[in-house]
């Protein structure tokens, strides 16, 4: 299953969003019950050609709970992959995807737009686990998880500060390969066969959404 490609105007009713993510609860309330909305990262790990899984998304800072209208979500975010690697994912079944291709003049190249779930109290984190997939290995690359507004812009919280992280990778070097046997290679390379094919058949794109 492919990804869809939508201009980031049509984003936020594809996705069923409401329009501020970071101003969700009412404006009568004053600014002591406002949601701080807080970019979540995890560094991508791994070897060259590996799939790792990387959690991303967004924490609720509190004081006040994200909201929304009933059926709208809680907000948006922006994820952009670091160079040298890329998302491999599929959404979820479903009517409602949690995340959609961003394609518009302000959008990064292969960046996503994610959604955030309804029901966001204080102190919840709201992130998805995404299989990405390191291509080469780049001095000093750095993805972004970015908090948005409505129309794709950056949101206005109480706190901008932290409406944006950045995704590290870290490549690990290969370990040297272990010299066989004349006697062993004939098993080795059985077992090697072997391996690939189950990892071949194991691999499963997709995002997983954590709630805690």
């Amino acid at each position: 299953m492919r990804w869809a490609a939508v201009p980031a105007a049509a984003l936020a009713a594809g996705l069923g969003l409401c329009a501020a993510a970071a101003q969700a609860a009412p404006a009568q309330d004053g600014p002591a019950s406002r949601a701080d909305y807080q970019a979540v990262a995890h560094p991508v790990v791994g070897r060259v050609g590996e799939t790792v899984e990387v959690e991303l998304g967004v924490r609720n800072g509190g004081p006040g709970p994200g909201g929304g209208r009933p059926g709208h979500g809680a907000g948006l975010y922006e994820v952009t992959p670091p160079p040298g690697t890329a998302i491999v994912a599929a959404p979820r079944s479903g009517a409602r995807q949690p995340c959609v291709a961003a394609v518009s003049p302000g959008a990064a190249p292969s960046s996503y737009i994610c959604s955030i779930e309804e029901s966001f109290s204080a102190g919840e984190r709201d992130t998805l686990s995404f299989r990405v997939r390191i291509d080469e290995k780049v001095d000093g690359a750095e993805g972004l998880v970015r908090i948005l507004d409505r129309d794709g812009a950056p949101a206005s919280d109480p706190d901008p500060g932290n409406d944006t992280a950045p995704i590290r990778v870290e490549v690990m070097d290969r370990a040297p390969e272990p010299v066989a046997s004349p006697a062993a290679n004939g098993t080795l390379l059985l077992a090697t066969t072997s391996g690939t094919a189950v990892s071949a058949g194991a691999i499963a794109f997709g995002v997983k959404r954590r709630r805690r």
